[in-house]
């Protein structure tokens, strides 16, 4: 019997307040879509990974979004959005260094809304802090759902040229990172939806939420169908050696 893959999973952090201690926390919707009877899903937040080295039992790892923003300063940009609720330092540094680590192992990284613009940033990409004030057009972002145009890897695997896809954020991505391909975007704005490294056995990351999608959505079944696969293919190559 085959051992389960094993996927790490980025949590979210949110600060201490009067009665409540700070917590690390995960939506729901994560921990369904990547768990299955062939998978397990770990949680990885940032004070319980003091070496990223320690996760090399991974499979894969899933980078998630996340409420704040990743600060300006790791993209060496000023800020320019204010007010701005900013994502804990340790949590960034942490997604960094594990995006590099797993980079070196070649380990599958799939990243999504935050943990897409994260994944653009290791790769020394920009973004665009408020897409409103910055980027005004007719596609709503936040809270709302729009068509994604396709092409590319993800045209050939989704099958189709559009879908509709939902969105949860205000900012984007500017500037693409190195060796990164776009293979998806918003209609009449541009903004980037999706990208790959192709050179890499599985290097993706989606700005919207796959895994909020309705549980019928195919291009969401492809993209967790494609990543297992890859997760499936690094965990024999581990074994075999």
């Amino acid at each position: 019997m085959e051992r389960p893959l094993l996927i790490g999973i980025t949590t979210d952090y949110a600060p201490s307040e009067t009665n409540r201690e700070a917590r690390f926390f995960l939506k729901e919707s994560y921990v369904t879509y990547f768990s299955s009877p062939v998978s397990r899903v770990l949680l990885l937040p940032f004070s319980g990974v003091s070496n990223p080295d320690e996760l090399s039992f991974l499979d894969g790892l899933v980078l998630s979004g996340s409420g704040p923003d990743i600060p300006p300063s790791y993209y060496g940009e000023d800020q320019t959005f204010f007010p701005g609720l900013w994502m804990d330092p340790r949590r960034v540094d942490l997604e960094l260094s594990l995006l590099s680590h797993a980079e070196e192992a070649e380990i599958p990284l799939f990243g999504i809304c935050g943990g897409f613009q994260t994944m653009n940033i290791h790769r020394g990409g920009t973004l665009v802090q408020d897409i409103p004030t910055e980027r005004p057009g007719p596609v709503i972002h936040q809270e709302s759902s729009h068509q994604a145009f396709f092409s590319g890897y993800l045209q050939d695997l989704a099958k189709t040229e559009e879908a509709l896809v939902n969105s949860f954020h205000h900012q984007g991505i500017k500037q693409v990172g190195k060796g990164l391909e776009v293979i998806g975007t918003s209609p009449d704005d541009g903004l980037v939806e999706a990208f790959r490294d192709g050179a890499y056995p599985f290097f993706l990351g989606v700005q919207w939420h796959p895994e909020r999608m309705p549980p019928n959505d195919g291009v969401s079944r492809i993209l967790r169908e494609e990543f297992f696969d890859a997760c499936r293919r690094y965990r024999d190559k581990k074994m075999s050696r």
